[in-house]
């Protein structure tokens, strides 16, 4: 039933280990196309390959090849991947009969399918996940109600970054009336022998077409000097950092979020006192904090962010955060009395303690908590020593919470 061109039946009949073969079924009753809200392209890969049991071994989902005509870099799924066969026959299909997709991811199509298509059908997406910038302009410019979008770059180092220079994001997020929440990630080439992250500034004339948004994302990027003070709306902030820089520092240090609700960390961190003063400044309204993976090899003032947490969050209900569990537990007493809205939490002591002296204190406190796990981490690296995290969920009884 699936309506092959001549073309796709050719290649995929070129497949070594495959053949196209026709049974012949009656017409479905319904149009289940009618029915698709969500596409997402990489799940949509995997299934069709999983299907026609692609062995990991015969291909490698994605290669990476510098194109010395072309002079750049392309990625391109192996030619041994059904998927990739199908790629662009199955993006005609949906961008020609699929009018009910809200939700649309996708990474690798041909400029032959953006060209002969078009895409007034999508007119009710809203959220967006694309892997190439330069998507915006010739897909979705007839969309109009994207309430989210998550947009990744791949950058190369010898390559030079132009994706900021170009008014294409600009202009696309101008007619986006309704965007709230944006995720920016900066996928660097990890192959390259001089690979290295950096912070990728993000100039003015975007910060004023998101100044209004709710949430933000950023992925190895950061906001230059000082421009946090332009999201004054901003309510949900994710930042990834594999290096540290002044800049970052500079951000938080002089950023203002007054209606933050939710912030969240992984990898480095700024400095837990710069980052204990951006907390006081969300005047009450952080709802998460929340810290993954922390990479730092040291962390110093874990009290003054504890306090700061005590004093400014008296709505906080999920929490993760570093803790000296030998000299902090007072503060951590003064939190827990402070923040009488929180459910449950993470503590990721860099000293060690036993669940059950932990048990014991938390009691003291309040019987109603209780550690219902415990797990070490070791931090290995180079020339450093290593870390001992000791990482306690814990929650109150008689509350059902996932973690």
């Amino acid at each position: 039933m699936f309506p092959f061109d001549m073309l796709t039946e050719e290649m995929l009949n070129s497949c070594k280990y495959y053949k196209v073969t026709y049974h012949e079924y009656g017409k479905s009753i319904r149009d289940y196309l009618d029915y698709m809200e969500i596409f997402k392209s990489v799940e949509f890969h995997g299934f069709i390959d999983k299907c026609s049991r692609v062995t990991p071994w015969k291909y490698k989902n994605l290669k990476n090849y510098y194109d010395e005509n072309e002079r750049k870099w392309i990625s391109k799924y192996d030619e041994s991947s059904i998927s990739s066969i199908l790629t662009n026959h199955i993006f005609n299909i949906i961008f020609r009969n699929c009018t009910k997709i809200r939700q649309f991811s996708l990474f690798n199509i041909s400029n032959m399918t953006i060209r002969n298509n078009s895409f007034k059908n999508l007119s009710n997406l809203c959220y967006l996940e694309v892997g190439k910038p330069y998507y915006l302009s010739n897909i979705f410019r007839d969309c109009k109600k994207i309430k989210k979008i998550v947009i990744h770059f791949l950058f190369y180092n010898n390559i030079r970054d132009r994706w900021f220079d170009s008014s294409l994001l600009i202009n696309f997020l101008k007619d986006q009336k309704e965007l709230k929440a944006i995720h920016f990630s900066n996928r660097e080439d990890r192959n390259s022998r001089h690979y290295y992250y950096q912070l990728k500034p993000i100039p003015e004339e975007l910060l004023i077409q998101i100044h209004s948004i709710e949430e933000l994302g950023l992925d190895c990027l950061m906001l230059p000097y000082k421009q946090l003070n332009t999201l004054s709306k901003l309510k949900h902030l994710e930042i990834t950092l594999r290096k540290l820089k002044p800049e970052t520092v500079a951000a938080f240090d002089n950023g203002l979020c007054p209606l933050l609700e939710v912030l969240k960390f992984q990898g480095h961190l700024p400095p837990l006192d710069v980052l204990a003063k951006f907390i006081e400044k969300t005047k009450g309204h952080l709802q998460c904090f929340y810290i993954k993976n922390p990479s730092q090899n040291h962390y110093d003032h874990t009290q003054l962010l504890l306090k700061s947490i005590a004093k400014s969050c008296p709505k906080l209900n999920s929490l993760s955060t570093i803790i000296n569990i030998t000299k902090d537990l007072s503060f951590l007493k003064t939190l827990l009395i402070s923040c009488n809205e929180l459910k449950y939490f993470t503590l990721m002591s860099i000293d060690f303690m036993s669940q059950s002296l932990l048990q014991e204190q938390l009691r003291m406190m309040d019987e109603n908590w209780g550690v219902v796990h415990e797990k070490c981490q070791y931090k290995k690296r180079k020339n450093i020593d290593s870390i001992r995290f000791n990482k306690y969920q814990i929650k109150l009884k008689n509350n059902l919470i996932y973690h």
